[in-house]
């Protein structure tokens, strides 16, 4: 068993598969933290928290995420120009639809 950090909005997987859900959220919390040191003026203390990891990324099992919560995309092949389903979370090299995975 593992979990994984995804995106609310877009089911893509963030970051790595984590042996715990402490872990995960320890990971999570890090990219918060890491992410308003990146936007903090001391000049502007007003920072809008809507882009905020901790409220745009979300924790599931690894298996619950599979069955439930990946979404998928219509794709049109390159070379036949076949509409077909691919996860979201399919690397480009490994997708029909780029000339990355033709030239191969």
């Amino acid at each position: 068993m593992g979990y994984v950090i995804y995106d609310k909005e877009t089911s893509r997987l963030k970051g790595n598969i984590y042996k715990t859900e402490a872990a995960a959220k320890a990971a999570l919390t890090r990219m918060s933290k890491s992410w308003f040191n990146e936007r903090y003026k001391p000049l502007y203390p007003a920072v809008d928290r809507a882009d905020d990891p901790v409220f745009r990324y979300a924790i599931a099992e690894v298996e619950y995420y599979a069955r439930h919560l990946e979404k998928v995309v219509r794709k049109t092949n390159l070379m036949s120009g076949e509409e077909y389903t691919e996860s979201v979370n399919t690397p480009l090299h490994l997708s029909p639809a780029s000339e990355t995975y033709w030239s191969m």
